[in-house]
């Protein structure tokens, strides 16, 4: 398979919406139900000393709530945090990163690489999302703070 054949295929719909339906399930299994906002989950992980994710809840409407998601731990000390903003649809149990590190929002459809973007950086910012919580469910603990 070509390197083209396989970045076309990192950029099929349905795939996308598999994995935020994962990220959805995943994010279940970390917070409490009912979701109020003000609630902080920290997942700890086992790999390494102040390692983990913070998960905050910033928003709660009808159908949806808004997360903010910081990865922190064992880096260098020029590597700033992580930050990713989540939207969890609860009608279509998907949940899909909005932007990350305060001030990128990930337009729908990259149509130029302009402005330091990949075409699929919704992607690949979506199945970072996929990995953190992942590993966060393997080899974490959560604390919930209210």
């Amino acid at each position: 398979m070509s390197v083209s054949e396989i970045r076309r295929q990192r950029l099929n719909l349905s795939q996308l919406h598999a994995e935020c339906g994962l990220n959805y399930v995943r994010l279940l299994r970390l917070i409490p139900n009912p979701v109020e906002v003000g609630t902080s989950i920290r997942v700890d992980f086992a790999d390494g000393p102040n390692s983990g994710m913070l998960l905050t809840v910033v928003e709660v409407t009808k159908y949806t709530y808004l997360l903010t998601i910081v990865a922190d731990g064992s880096r260098p000390r020029w590597l700033p945090e992580i930050e990713v903003k989540v939207r969890v649809y609860n009608d279509a149990r998907m949940a899909e990163v909005i932007e990350w590190c305060s001030d990128r929002t990930i337009p729908w459809l990259l149509c130029e690489s302009s402005g330091m973007q990949a075409r699929d950086e919704k992607w690949q910012w979506n199945m970072f999302l996929s990995e953190l919580l992942a590993h966060g469910l393997s080899r974490g603990m959560s604390k919930i703070e209210v």
